[in-house]
């Protein structure tokens, strides 16, 4: 396993600065080949009752298929087979020892600041080498596509994945007594993510920062906290957002980057969808189909552009009230069963709270919940997060 996550972590510098979307795929075949089988007997003393919640959400997630609009079943062996091999591969993580563990921990460290030089690089000259790169060996934009913005949507989609990453990589090495290369590690990040005209990066990190802080200080209390709170979001936030938008004076929406005053109609839009079909949603994957024509500022824009842009919409336009309820079960089992693990250190806490809050805040601002690079890049930074446990008394 420890060969195994060394090579992820290699491939995964080179699908970050591609765009980060391969990470899914190294991710699916290093949880595979790593799978974790002789653990398994553990759980014959107690049953993984977190892991059950959780499946038992991606079970209805892929059985709203059956009434889903949308006949295209890609997403349900995303999510019935990657996303176990995603939790596969961050489990195994968290069973290394000894020489290959330290292996490991220089990969994550290497990976990260490469990471971070990259876009730092690519910020401070307008994403040049990505561009060249696609005009050299991609031809460019395809019609009707604006090069600029494709090099952007490119380069912040790898800029999550190093945002993710720069929690538990700057937690490792405040633990190993370099805590001047864990603040050029967030500095990096910080940088990055003010680059490519991706502002969710921006409030990612800004809330990471102070979610970390505060799990730090009270490791298990915020960690169960959080986790309630996200798992919350998923049942409160479609019923009150409509709400929300409606009270927001006209002066601030005109204030308001052009992107977000798209946002606020998608998710007005799929907020009068999801009321259709309160209880079971309209099924897996059904925005890719649900949308239609709108216009904000003279321009033109779908009003589901493959997703709502909100996972806690998605989850109730596509799987429905029950499926909110389902995931929010698992989040506070989830969240219950990290706060109470015996050997959760400070860092660790913080290092967890870190990659929560940032793969929250884009989920809910910008991202599709099921959206394979992500949760892919998520669980590398979780298993991350593994190696910060204290360490056993000899």
């Amino acid at each position: 396993m420890g060969l195994i996550a060394i090579l992820l972590f290699g491939l995964a510098f080179v699908s970050g600065i591609a765009g980060g979307l391969m990470v899914a795929g190294f991710t699916f075949f290093a949880g595979v080949l790593g799978f974790p089988a002789r653990a398994m007997g553990q759980f014959r003393k107690e049953a993984p009752w977190e892991a059950i919640a959780a499946g038992l959400f991606i079970a209805w997630a892929c059985i709203s298929f059956l009434w889903s609009p949308y006949d295209q079943p890609d997403q349900v062996w995303k999510l019935a087979i990657g996303v176990p091999s995603f939790a596969a591969f961050a489990f195994a993580m968290s069973l290394l020892e000894g020489r290959w563990k330290t292996r490991v921990e220089a990969a994550l460290l290497f990976c990260t600041i490469a990471l971070g030089l990259f876009f730092v690089a690519e910020t401070i000259t307008g994403g040049a080498g990505t561009m060249s790169f696609k005009l050299a060996v991609e031809g460019g934009a395809h019609e009707g596509a604006d090069l600029q913005d494709l090099v952007n949507k490119s380069l912040g989609h790898g800029t999550a994945l190093l945002i993710l990453l720069a929690g538990p990589a700057a937690a490792l090495a405040w633990r190993e007594g370099a805590p001047l290369i864990g603040m050029v590690i967030v500095g990096l990040a910080i940088i990055s993510a003010f680059g490519f005209s991706t502002e969710i990066n921006i409030v990612a990190v800004a809330v990471a920062l102070l979610v970390a802080a505060l799990a730090y200080f009270q490791p298990r209390g915020i960690l169960s906290a959080l986790f309630g709170l996200v798992g919350g979001m998923f049942v409160v936030i479609p019923l009150t957002l409509p709400g929300l938008i409606g009270a927001l004076p006209q002066g601030l929406i005109d204030a308001m980057p052009t992107s977000w005053v798209m946002r606020l109609e998608i998710w007005s839009y799929a907020s009068e969808q999801l009321r259709e079909r309160l209880w079971t949603g309209w099924g897996l994957d059904a925005s890719r189909v649900l949308g239609g024509p709108a216009e904000v500022r003279g321009l033109s824009f779908d009003l589901l552009p493959l997703h709502p842009h909100n996972a806690a919409l998605n989850v109730w336009l596509e799987t429905g009230a029950f499926g909110a309820m389902l995931l929010a079960f698992a989040l506070v089992m989830i969240g219950g069963r990290v706060a109470g693990a015996p050997r959760l250190s400070r860092l660790q806490a913080a290092s967890i709270a870190w990659v929560v809050s940032v793969h929250t805040v884009l989920i809910m601002g910008s991202y599709g919940i099921w959206q394979e690079w992500l949760i892919a890049c998520t669980a590398v930074a979780i298993g991350g997060c593994t190696l910060l446990g204290a360490r056993r008394k000899a």
